[in-house]
């Protein structure tokens, strides 16, 4: 999974492929992203939000 960000996508690759070193390789570096980074999910709510209230 190098040089893919773990987006639901490679998440998703990750848990079909059936390989269980694939899959754990995807969690810890998953992990280690949500730690640098924080909730994208969040981030990406937050970005809508400011559009929006600038677009009124």
């Amino acid at each position: 999974m190098s040089g893919i960000l773990p987006y639901g996508t490679a998440i998703r690759k990750a848990i079909a492929s059936r390989n269980v070193d694939q899959m754990k390789a995807t969690l810890d570096q998953t992990k280690q992203f949500v730690k640098e980074q924080g909730d994208i999910a969040v981030a990406l709510v937050e970005l809508q939000e400011a559009i929006e209230k600038l677009e009124k």
